[in-house]
């Protein structure tokens, strides 16, 4: 029994529908520079600053507004502003710092860019978490050969390495705990004296490519070995990413669910005690009436006993 093939595929012309070219008249009509600035793409995103800058006036300008009273207005500083530059910017500024932080303990780059203040502010620039393709790219190689695409062949990779704030020694010890043995054997068969360390080791494995001893090539080779495929270096680097992420969001989500409400439920119930104890404390006032005069009374009574006249 033959059957047919059916495709799926439509020979029909592809047409818009109504809300497809309403957006589309739209956005032909933004300025190239607001364009530009926003960084709007066909999938509707945009930007962290602008987009920040746009939640403020449409998000928490129409919550103030809005407020039915002075403790909704101050909800709106304490907790609905706080939410919305967290939101914006609180993953981002905490990728940036275990990025840093991850690079420096460990040795392992799962983060690059620039690490001055100014750069960090802004969340599109700055320290950047890697990919896991970005990782792949820094970490492996599928063979040995794949190192003479590189310039300085593995000398160049190595310096990359060390160029994105990682240690390559700490990365070699990941890859094989004998790493060590190995680097000091190759530094005694070229007559280094010096103790090797991250800032060397690159101009050591330079001087081991162009050396023209068979021997040193051969102690150069298992080095090169460790970083093909799917290495150990490549797998711990791939779980720190994912541990970073996991714990940036849950620190995000626990600050705009947990930390901002009981925040904002405490500082509340401070001002509403404050305020009660304050009414109290008029309430228990004495009331202030002017002193009874009992000698006047006294002569007035006198007075109308003798004459049936009260003055």
């Amino acid at each position: 029994m033959i059957t047919k093939a059916v495709s799926f595929t439509s020979n029909k012309p592809f047409k818009p529908n109504l809300v497809q070219r309403t957006l589309s008249r739209i956005g032909s009509v933004i300025p190239d520079k607001i364009n530009d600035f926003c960084d709007l793409s066909s999938t509707g995103s945009m930007k962290r600053m602008p987009f920040l800058a746009l939640a403020g006036v449409c998000v928490l300008g129409a919550r103030y507004f809005q407020a039915r009273n002075e403790d909704e207005k101050r909800e709106v500083f304490t907790r609905d502003s706080v939410a919305v530059v967290t939101t914006v910017y609180g993953v981002p500024l905490l990728k940036k710092l275990a990025g840093m932080f991850i690079n420096k303990k460990t040795g392992i780059p799962v983060a690059h860019g620039d690490h001055s203040f100014r750069k960090n502010l802004n969340p599109e620039n700055g320290v950047q978490l890697a990919s896991y393709e970005q990782l792949a790219e820094w970490l492996s190689v599928k063979n040995t050969d794949a190192f003479n695409g590189i310039k300085n062949n593995f000398a160049g990779f190595c310096e990359n390495i060390r160029n994105l704030g990682g240690d390559v020694l700490k990365c070699f010890n990941v890859l094989d705990k004998n790493s060590k043995n190995v680097i000091n054997g190759l530094a005694e068969s070229l007559g280094y004296t010096k103790e090797i360390n991250n800032k060397n080791i690159v101009g050591l494995i330079k001087k081991a490519e162009k050396a023209t001893d068979p021997k040193i090539k051969q102690q150069l080779e298992p080095l090169k070995k460790m970083f093909v495929g799917e290495n150990e270096l490549l797998t711990k680097a791939s779980h720190y990413k994912s541990a970073t992420e996991f714990s940036c969001i849950a620190a995000t989500a626990f600050l705009l669910g947990g930390l901002l409400p009981w925040f904002n439920i405490n500082h509340t119930k401070n001002l509403y005690k404050k305020r009660k104890s304050e009414n109290n404390s008029l309430n228990n006032e004495p009331n202030k009436t002017a002193p009874i005069n009992n000698l006047s009374i006294m002569k007035k009574f006198e007075t109308f006993q003798k004459t049936g006249q009260l003055v």
